[in-house]
């Protein structure tokens, strides 16, 4: 019970702030253009995948190794700034270079800014890992909070104010200095790593750790944002605007997704070593969990995402709704996340193989589908490399572990919760919602539909629904005295 806690506490701490974060996008295309807000995307884009890259997953290497060694928790974390200071800085002088090289085309304008962004941001950024491998989930929510928060504020004010995306870009990057600033500090108070016990190779073994998981990563990174580096190099910044917004709830669903996995892998970790199947249960549970949070997205989106889009963000944004349905294969997909069952066995080489044949068969599908469709073939093309890498990693897990397709996932209760959303979307039919109602209606339908889906996932048992209630109820309970 405590771990579903965790969970739950965590996702709806990281769902409430991001719901924060996704009002920048509904603010920002109504203070700047289709083209300013275009070039902001293309900033945001090559910031994650450098973000990304210069961190190189070492880091959530705490999940693992905090738990391996629980009396020695911030050596564990030195050796992570250790090697997440040379890690990034060689990054980043390795895209100065390559920009050099190719004549400042990689980046365009970007370069200066993305720079400063990457080290700042990446550099001392293992809190929220730390606090995860720790069970100090409230702790999370506080930092998550005040960092997407700040984000958010800084994005929204700095357009306002200048109506410029040079000055919205820099005023990100001075808020990540401050953000470095206060971190460094905060450690050199609270670290403690001088009085514990050695760990014997800990560098070593951390970078062992992390060298396979960082290169799926890569990997992975590239398969994710293939699609999107195409829509900006072949068709322009105004497609990525529009492609950017038909991928509006991606963090959403990563939220759901990183929050159940970064709480079920320490733990999957620690039961590694007892009898029976103890740690698949818990995974199979992790996977409900998060499909009982997940699925139900998906048929409302369907339904109303083109009146929906033209609402919040103009009609100029009404051709991203293709792009938001296609990426509802993806929403799906997201809720198997094999990689924890392959990590905490320490098994990561088929997540590399996984996610390179993703990132083949979406770079075929990449050529093959955005000159010929546009931005619904770069989700197209995104949604199939996702399901190839998600099936790669379903057999390498069932023939690691032992197990059959039976034993991979909770099957019965997944029916349940596609049978419970199902009958709910019977709700969202009648074409008088948005017809005559406009965008009232279409909140309407959407929330009547959630409701309904609520009691049918109630009436038809699926267990993690009731534990879901139960948390809801102590939560309100909790609140109220």
């Amino acid at each position: 019970m405590r771990l579903a806690n965790q969970a739950a506490v965590l996702t709806a701490s990281r769902l409430a702030n991001f719901t924060l974060l996704l009002l920048s996008p509904v603010m920002l295309v109504r203070l700047i253009s289709v083209r300013q807000f275009g070039e902001y995307r293309e900033f945001v884009l090559y910031a994650s995948l450098l973000q990304s890259i210069a961190a190189f997953t070492i880091p959530d290497g705490l999940l693992y190794f905090i738990p391996k060694h629980p009396n020695s928790p911030w050596r564990v974390v030195r050796h992570s700034v250790a090697l997440t200071a040379i890690a990034s800085t060689a990054v980043v002088l390795g895209m100065i270079v390559l920009d050099f090289v190719m004549g400042g085309t990689l980046v365009g304008p970007f370069l200066l800014p993305l720079a400063l962004y990457a080290l700042f941001m990446v550099n001392l950024d293992f809190w929220e890992v730390f606090f995860i491998a720790t069970r100090q989930t409230r702790l999370v929510v506080v930092y998550t909070a005040a960092r997407l928060t700040s984000r958010m504020l800084v994005a929204v004010v700095s357009a306002w104010l200048s109506r410029d995306v040079t000055i919205i870009i820099w005023s990100l990057v001075w808020l990540e200095a401050l953000r470095f600033a206060i971190a460094a500090v905060a450690w050199r108070r609270v670290d403690r790593g001088s009085s514990e016990p050695p760990v014997t190779d800990g560098l070593r073994d951390q970078w062992r750790f992390t060298a396979s998981t960082g290169i799926a990563m890569l990997l992975g990174l590239a398969r994710r944002n293939l699609a999107t580096i195409a829509v900006v190099k072949m068709l322009g910044a105004e497609a990525l605007a529009r492609y950017s917004i038909g991928k509006y709830g991606e963090p959403i669903v990563a939220t759901l997704r990183t929050s159940l996995s970064s709480v079920v892998l320490p733990e999957m970790v620690r039961r590694e070593g007892q009898a029976g199947d103890a740690v698949m249960t818990l995974w199979r549970r992790s996977t409900v969990m998060c499909a009982l949070l997940t699925f139900p997205i998906v048929p409302p989106v369907l339904r109303f995402a083109e009146p929906a889009l033209g609402f919040v963000f103009g009609d100029a944004y009404r051709a991203a709704a293709v792009v938001m349905q296609i990426y509802m294969l993806v929403v799906i997909r997201e809720c198997f996340d094999f990689s924890p069952a392959l990590r905490s066995i320490g098994r990561t080489a088929p997540i590399v193989y996984g996610t390179m044949a993703g990132l083949v068969v979406a770079a075929i599908a990449v050529w093959v589908l955005v000159p010929q469709i546009g931005i619904a073939g770069a989700m197209a093309a995104y949604a199939i490399g996702s399901i190839v890498e998600a099936v790669w990693l379903a057999v390498s897990l069932m023939r690691l572990r032992g197990i059959g397709i039976t034993r991979l996932a909770d099957w019965g209760s997944i029916g349940k919760i596609v049978l419970a959303a199902a009958l709910a979307a019977l709700v969202l039919l009648p074409d008088f919602w948005e017809r005559q109602m406009g965008v009232f209606g279409i909140a309407l339908a959407s929330g009547l539909f959630a409701a309904a889906y609520v009691a049918f996932a109630w009436i038809v048992r699926v267990p993690e629904t009731t534990l879901l209630l139960r948390w809801i109820a102590a939560r309100g309970k909790l609140s109220k005295t």
